[in-house]
Order: C-alpha cells, then sequence, then structure tokens
C-alpha cells in the first residue's frame, strides 16, 4: 500500500501545470512561453504539413486576444533508425512565427547520446526562429556527404560543412526535422487561419486596441490578400494604415490591401479623395495605380484625381485617364488635356487617351 502510494505521489511530482492544464513533465520549453498567459477551448484545426498531409493544431489565445497555435508531434529524427525519437510541441504566434518549443518525455539528445546542454539549447531556439536557414535547402538525406570509400567515418558521413553552422553540434538530424516542423508552408497557413477565426469570433477590433503597432501589418497584409472581408470596420483600418504610415514597409502593405477595397461607393471615394490630396506625387501614382475600377466616380474624387491632369508627367497622366474614364461626364479642363495628350510623343499616353475616349463614346 505505502510503495503505491509513493508511486502516486511520484506520478503528480512529475507534472507540471501548462497553461492552466495538467500535462507531462516538460524537460525544456522556450523562456519566452512562461511569458504568456495562454488558455484554450480546445479548438482544433488542420493544416498541411510539408508532405501535404493534414495535421492537427490546437488555437490557444493570450490576455489580449492574441491567438497562438499549438501542434504536439512525436517523430524520429534521423533515418538509421537507431536514434532516440523526440516528443516535442511546437508553438507559433498570430502570423505563424514560431513562439516557442517544449521537449516531453525525455531531454534532447546528440548523436553521442548525451543530453542537451542549456547552450544547445539556447542554440536551438535561435536557429528555430530563423525562417531563412540553410536547413529550407536541405532533405534529412542530403544533412551529410558521403561516407569515404577507404572506410573511414565508416559509421556516417560528416556534416556538410555549408550546414553545420546552421545547427546544433552533433544534432544536425534533430535540428532540421524540428526546423522542418516549424517553417515551410506552416507560417502562411497559420497566419490564414487566424485572420479566419478572427472573423468568425469578431475579435478584430479588441485585438488591435490590445496592441496596434504588432498587429496592424498583419491584419492589412490579410485584408490585402483577400482573408479578411470588407466592412465599415475594416475600410477604416485600410485608409486609416494609409494615413497614418511613416514606416515605408507598413505603407507598402497598405497600399496593398487598397488594391481590396472596394470603391464603387461615393462615401468611400470621398473619403479616398481626402487621402489623395493629402499625399505627395509619388505617393498618388502608388494609390491610382492600386485602384479597382469604378462604375462611376463622386465629385470630390473626380476633382481630385482630375487637378493633377496635364502634360509635365506622363505616366501620372495615364493614371489619372484610366481612373477619369469610368466617369459619365468630364469638365472642360479635362477635355482640353486630353486633346493635348493626344499629340503625345509617348506610345503608352496616346493609347491611355485612346482607351478615354473610347469609354467616353461608349458611356454617350
Amino acid at each position: 500500500m505505502l510503495r503505491t502510494d509513493l508511486l502516486s505521489l511520484f506520478l503528480l511530482l512529475s507534472t507540471t501545470l501548462t497553461f492552466g492544464q495538467i500535462s507531462e513533465k516538460t524537460y525544456y520549453r522556450t523562456p519566452e512561453l512562461e511569458q504568456l498567459a495562454l488558455s484554450t477551448e480546445g479548438h482544433s484545426f488542420s493544416i498541411n504539413d510539408d508532405h501535404l498531409e493534414p495535421v492537427t493544431v490546437q488555437e490557444y489565445v493570450g490576455t489580449n486576444g492574441m491567438i497562438y497555435w499549438y501542434r504536439r508531434i512525436a517523430t524520429e529524427v534521423c533515418l538509421t533508425g537507431d536514434c532516440r525519437p523526440i516528443d516535442v510541441g511546437i508553438y507559433w504566434d498570430f502570423k505563424g512565427d514560431f513562439a516557442g518549443l517544449e521537449v516531453f518525455k525525455e531531454p534532447l539528445t546528440k548523436t553521442d547520446h548525451s543530453d542537451f546542454a542549456a547552450w544547445d539549447y539556447g542554440k536551438l531556439m535561435s536557429i528555430l526562429k530563423d525562417d531563412w536557414s540553410p536547413l529550407r535547402e536541405y532533405s534529412l538525406s542530403e544533412l551529410v556527404d558521403e561516407k569515404p570509400a577507404d572506410g573511414v567515418d565508416a559509421v556516417t558521413g560528416a556534416t556538410k560543412r555549408e550546414i553545420a553552422e546552421a545547427a546544433v553540434e552533433k544534432a544536425v538530424y534533430t535540428t532540421h526535422t524540428l526546423w522542418h516542423l516549424i517553417h515551410v508552408g506552416e507560417k502562411e497557413q497559420l497566419a490564414k487561419l487566424t485572420a479566419q477565426r478572427m472573423t468568425q469570433n469578431h475579435q478584430m477590433q479588441k485585438i488591435l486596441s490590445a496592441n496596434r503597432t504588432k498587429f496592424l501589418p498583419f491584419f492589412l497584409d490579410m485584408f490585402g490578400q483577400g482573408h479578411i472581408p470588407q466592412d465599415a470596420f475594416t475600410e477604416s483600418i485600410v485608409l486609416d494604415g494609409l494615413t497614418e504610415s511613416t514606416d515605408p514597409t507598413l505603407r507598402t502593405i497598405a497600399l496593398n490591401a487598397l488594391q481590396q477595397l472596394d470603391f464603387s461607393t461615393p462615401e468611400m471615394q470621398d473619403r479616398l479623395a481626402v487621402i489623395y490630396k493629402a499625399k505627395k506625387q509619388p505617393e498618388r501614382v502608388e494609390i491610382l495605380t492600386r485602384l479597382k475600377p469604378a462604375p462611376g466616380l463622386s465629385k470630390q474624387w473626380y476633382d481630385a484625381v482630375a487637378d493633377d491632369l496635364n502634360a509635365d508627367n506622363p505616366w501620372l497622366a495615364v493614371k489619372i485617364l484610366n481612373t477619369l474614364k469610368s466617369s459619365s461626364s468630364h469638365s472642360p479642363k479635362v477635355m482640353e488635356m486630353v486633346e493635348t495628350l493626344s499629340r503625345s510623343d509617348i506610345p503608352v499616353v496616346r493609347k491611355a487617351v485612346a482607351e478615354f475616349k473610347q469609354a467616353r463614346f461608349k458611356s454617350n
């Protein structure tokens, strides 16, 4: 009886509390995970692994509403069959970036069967955070050079020199396996899944309010790819992205998102006109380049664009003509400038004028 009680106590002490749930003892957990207060309602979803086979990921949520993804997997890490398997839990953040690792059952080991030291885990984490590791270019069978014909190093080939620095020493197979479980397609699928879940749960406003700087680029990118639907809230965020951004990268993402917006309503066109007039000429060209054709133009939008039409900037004139041709009527100033541009020596300008006149003829 005493032995049974001691065994029960041992098993209890061998567990650890992970995000509010009892789980197996973890031999390693990425330090950053300790800072996250994640919870889950057990919602699971399917994505495809490197071999296009479906695998299950579980949804976790942070206190600020941010979504995280988790996958538990036990697998071999070499081709010979004589290595010890790994049992790990992998976490990704809402963007699909690697967020952390848990190691279960037993520590990670090297080819000499020694356990990973703290330094090894630290190097492993830095490698796993690298989206563009050289490991991306190699399959498991390509990690070592061919065995020498004279029998030297007969047990295994030497690790290829070009990837030796991209792996934990004496653990290239483990490093490669974990890196490929985390990257190569998972990021894009998880980002899309996050956008889907935010839309379903109506969590976009809450998440954006909690951390606008971190979340806005992701939101704009997902909208630009068509993974988030247009509504009053998303319209405002995309337009705000155009007006708020001082970061060139964020500005580019916002411009790309602009091409997904439906600007067919006069209200949306009037809002864009205000933004357009506040921009310098290069950004005005970028805005006109990304807009979808509209069935008609509001007076405010027409006037904002028409004011820029002149022969001094042929490239801008082409963009403006392509926008103005959607209007059913035109000002005398625009028609006068169209005749001037029709005599341009630049073929692309004359082509734009011809298309403008053709559209005007059809509308009449």
